[in-house]
């Protein structure tokens, strides 16, 4: 559905919100089942560790 290539953790993570914000909004205006929804926050969810875990690691380093 997104794509996050080649940008920062911080970056990331923000786009991440926001394309959750976007599927929030389509879910509640009933234009996705709660199965897409669901699965949807399930990948946003593993996206968010990972960038998570780069952003600490980018961190650690300065």
């Amino acid at each position: 559905m997104f794509n996050f290539s080649k940008r920062n953790p911080k970056t990331k993570l923000e786009g991440l919100d926001r394309a959750m914000e976007i599927l929030n909004e389509r879910y509640q205006q009933k234009q996705i089942t709660i199965e897409q929804f669901q699965k949807e926050c399930e990948k946003f969810g593993k996206l968010r560790q990972k960038y998570q875990k780069e952003l600490e690691k980018e961190q650690n380093k300065k």
